[in-house]
């Protein structure tokens, strides 16, 4: 299976426990019941200063997810990204062999 990763943007005024229960959200839309094996790796990055306003704002959480979806599933899970309010950007890039 191709490789991928996925970043997204999180607003900062999010508070914490809302924080994580969207990072596991995006984590099950990227491998729905997926069991240990199978989860994507992800690496919270923290805040960070955008390079320019989003939404007016000027930072937000940066989340790294690493893992194998499947590739016919990508157009729903940006689809459904678009639509969460709380993230402010995505990327969907597939990793190089």
């Amino acid at each position: 299976m191709r490789e991928y990763e996925v970043t997204i943007i999180i607003q900062s005024q999010l508070e914490a426990e809302e924080r994580n229960q969207l990072i596991e959200r995006v984590s099950e839309l990227l491998v729905p019941g997926a069991q240990e094996e199978n989860k994507p790796t992800v690496n919270e990055w923290g805040m960070r200063r955008l390079a320019y306003p989003i939404m007016k704002q000027t930072e937000g959480y940066y989340v790294l997810y690493e893992g194998s979806p499947d590739p016919e599933r990508i157009p729903e899970i940006e689809r459904s990204m678009q639509y969460m309010e709380d993230i402010l950007r995505y990327m969907v890039v597939r990793k190089e062999s």
